[in-house]
């Protein structure tokens, strides 16, 4: 069984129309799409076809067959799945340049982005890096939050690019209508603000006893938690302040034995009661019951 996988998109530059100050310069249009296909060449993401053109008698550029080309094929039947075509408008140092994103099969315009800059115009070549940026984005690869889980990421949230049908007009399937390669090229990220947290501040069990003499507490433990030695417990004011901090030293059936000698203030003593706190990982939320 031969399956289909996601290739680069194919992509082709064209330079429509380059005026300055009133004077077509196909030279300059050419050397701006020679720089926009090295760029794109050069990051990986996509490849980068030559189209032949011709200039005609008013300056513009139009698309040709190659002479070398016998086949009567149309110019862009090349299997190419976009064109990038520009135009360039400079007017003393001020230059405005227009960047069209077309889907070659059906004609559809995709998208469409303006760039401006002022000065020179050697300066315009300095739009390069910020055009191949806005069409050609980079993946960006988030380091994982040293708090949370990434065994948690696939029950926290789905896929971020969920299986659809052929019949749905599936993007990332190549043999179905929709398929579009510049999306299906794109990296899918998670969205880690809504990742559960391994760990999370909560109430941890109970004080049940105190033994001043010796400075140790009895704590039971809450439904799900067990406690290990030296883990810390705290103890919080009504403002949520920490006023206690106690320490595992023994782990028992019914409880565990936590030392607080030295670290308790001996302006506010423990009581029995008293509710222990510490990180922990979540509680587990309980299936929906139904009927």
């Amino acid at each position: 069984m031969h399956v289909k996988v996601a290739e680069k998109p194919k992509v082709a530059i064209y330079a429509e129309d380059v005026t300055v100050d009133g004077t077509r310069r196909p030279d300059l249009g050419r050397a701006l799409a020679d720089s926009l296909s090295t760029k794109l060449l050069r990051r990986g993401q996509m490849r980068v076809f030559n189209l032949s053109t011709e200039e005609t008698e008013r300056g513009t550029q139009t698309l040709v067959m190659a002479k070398d080309d016998k086949s009567g094929a149309p110019v862009l039947d090349k299997d190419i799945d976009y064109l990038l075509s520009f135009n360039l408008f400079s007017n003393a140092s001020e230059h405005r340049l227009t960047l069209k994103k077309t889907r070659v099969s059906t004609s559809e315009l995709l998208d469409s982005h303006q760039f401006f800059t002022y000065g020179r115009m050697s300066d315009v070549f300095a739009l390069v890096n910020k055009i191949v940026e806005r069409v050609d984005p980079m993946p960006v690869r988030h380091a994982f939050p040293a708090t949370q889980s990434p065994a948690a990421i696939r029950a926290a949230q789905p896929d971020p690019l969920p299986y659809q049908g052929f019949w749905a007009g599936d993007y990332t399937n190549p043999g179905s209508p929709a398929y579009d390669p510049w999306r299906a090229n794109m990296t899918a990220q998670y969205d880690l603000k809504n990742v559960p947290k391994a760990l999370v501040y909560r109430e941890l069990g109970s004080i049940q006893h105190i033994d001043t003499t010796w400075r140790f507490t009895v704590v039971k433990p809450v439904n799900g938690v067990q406690l290990s030695p030296r883990d810390p417990l705290h103890v919080l004011y009504d403002e949520g302040d920490v006023y206690a901090n106690l320490r595992v030293g023994t782990v028992e059936k019914a409880g565990v034995i936590a030392d607080y000698g030295g670290t308790t203030p001996v302006h506010h003593k423990l009581f029995n009661g008293d509710k222990v706190f510490g990180w922990y990982a979540p509680p587990q939320q309980k299936p929906a019951v139904t009927k």
